[in-house]
């Protein structure tokens, strides 16, 4: 869905909502927009040996944050499964996985809870469950043109930066061909902000460093050898060859420096 087509739908249906309607409300309004999702009973997913993907449904994440979102306070949005095909599917099993992903070099958990809405009951998604292989929910029946819908929030226990991904599908079965079933699958993503901080990706760069505004070193005079020598040419008059060699050792050290700036600076990049 558009996000014009969103807002118009949202607009339509803040108007509609009486406030009786809003004071007895216990689950989000959205929920009723399609179909219901019931939960997963056990032993309900078949076995599926020959995993296609699927032309006659289509799945997606419908209100996700278009950027970034605050870890620690509830993100809401919507798990939506379509039939675009032409003729009814049945028996279709939701599934939807979530992590939360730190940017701040640290390997400790990022602890989170990810919850679907169950006729105004917010239970756990049981993604990591060997229960129907992690499906939190079952359609049906979707005809032609028909929507599934469940609402979804997630929220993390710490403050910290990072992001949240998303991966949902939606599986049926071949009812002629045992052992044959077909998926769709989509994924999502969003920053995530701590209090008082920035966007990962986003932070502001380093000010570059000024340049040597230092006078470039006069040429130095020709030394004049002093005391006896037996080297003829360190004998004679004129520039002394120790010199270029100083000046070399001073480009090489200028050489040096300016390289040490640069891992610095990609190390703190």
């Amino acid at each position: 869905m558009k996000r014009s087509q969103r807002r118009t739908l949202a607009a339509v249906a803040a108007g509609a909502v009486s406030l009786p309607a809003l004071l007895l409300a216990t689950a989000p309004a959205a929920q009723a927009a399609g179909l219901p999702i019931a939960p997963v009973g056990l032993g309900e997913l078949p076995y599926c040996e020959d995993l296609q993907d699927a032309d006659d449904i289509a799945v997606g994440l419908d209100g996700v944050p278009e950027e970034s979102a605050s870890p620690t306070e509830w993100t809401e949005f919507t798990y939506v499964v379509t039939n675009v095909g032409e003729e009814p599917v049945s028996d279709i099993f939701a599934k939807l996985e979530g992590w939360y992903n730190v940017s701040d070099g640290s390997d400790d958990p990022f602890p989170f809870s990810l919850q679907w809405n169950v006729d105004g009951e917010w239970r756990n998604v049981p993604f990591e469950s060997d229960t129907a292989e992690g499906h939190f929910g079952v359609i049906d029946e979707l005809a032609p043109g028909e929507t599934a819908e469940a609402q979804i929030r997630t929220r993390a226990e710490q403050d910290r930066p990072g992001w949240f991904e998303a991966w949902v599908s939606a599986r049926h079965f071949d009812e002629q061909a045992e052992g044959t079933c077909y998926r769709a699958e989509n994924e999502a993503e969003w920053a995530l902000v701590a209090e008082g901080g920035e966007a990962p990706g986003e932070e502001t760069p380093e000010e570059q460093a000024e340049p040597d505004t230092a006078a470039p070193a006069s040429e130095p005079n020709s030394a004049t050898p002093q005391g006896d020598t037996d080297d003829p040419e360190l004998a004679e008059t004129g520039s002394s060859s120790a010199t270029p060699l100083v000046a070399g050792i001073g480009g090489a050290v200028l050489v040096a420096g300016g390289g040490a700036v640069m891992l610095a600076r990609r190390a703190r990049a």
